[in-house]
């Protein structure tokens, strides 16, 4: 059984509604960032170590298993972004787990 925790009656925002926009947009820019900062090492150590040219990684098209894989992991990102702001109950073990 997940451990969660009430979040606070008080409201860091003045009202619930922008409480749960913040939450939302915490959670995007803390995606962001880690797909950012991972993407830009991976480029950089692909192309230094000569495996992927400069512009390489733009024409490239995936083959159907992994554009299914990445559907997938873009609508949890999506459902994990928008539903931050609907949530009343933080899952501590599912936030244990994030990067």
């Amino acid at each position: 059984m997940a451990r969660t925790t009430d979040l606070p009656e008080r409201s860091y925002l003045s009202s619930r509604e922008l409480d749960g926009l913040a939450r939302s947009q915490t959670e995007l820019l803390s995606e962001l960032w880690i797909l950012r900062d991972r993407v830009l090492v991976l480029e950089h150590l692909l192309v230094e170590a000569g495996v992927l040219g400069k512009n390489q990684l733009d024409g490239f098209e995936p083959p159907q298993e992994l554009a299914k894989s990445l559907q997938e992991d873009r609508d949890a990102l999506v459902a994990r972004v928008v539903g931050a702001g609907h949530r009343d109950r933080l899952d501590l073990e599912e936030l244990r787990k994030r990067p």
